[in-house]
């Protein structure tokens, strides 16, 4: 057999699918990953509800759920924005953080871009 006469159109088209296939199945893993919550840390999202500068924390009020309060760490993330300060009422935001005894502990802020006509 001729390797050239092997790797026919329709061969390399369904090789080149099953490749791509393959590489898409950890895109959507990482997405499902937002969605669920570990030992480790937990998720949220929703709208700021409240800002406090003063106690470096922030309340979400999630759409399906209770409000959460989320105290800043100096080692919070921010993605988004710099700092507590530049985030708003009513902002989508995401957030994983881990529960503490003395509040939960804000891991990282996302607040995604906002889109516009």
């Amino acid at each position: 057999m001729n390797s050239l006469t092997f790797f026919t159109p329709a061969r390399l088209a369904s090789a080149i699918l099953g490749f791509s296939l393959m590489l898409s199945v950890s895109l959507f893993a990482a997405q499902y990953e937002e969605d669920v919550s570990t030992q480790e840390y937990l998720f949220i999202q929703g709208l700021v509800h409240s800002i406090s500068v003063e106690a470096q924390s922030l309340t979400v009020q999630q759409k399906n759920g209770p409000e959460v309060t989320i105290v800043m760490d100096p080692k919070t993330e921010f993605e988004g924005v710099r700092k507590l300060e530049e985030l708003h009422t009513r902002q989508a935001v995401k957030i994983w953080y881990r529960p503490d005894p003395d509040g939960n502990i804000g891991l990282k802020i996302v607040k995604p871009p906002d889109v516009g006509c």
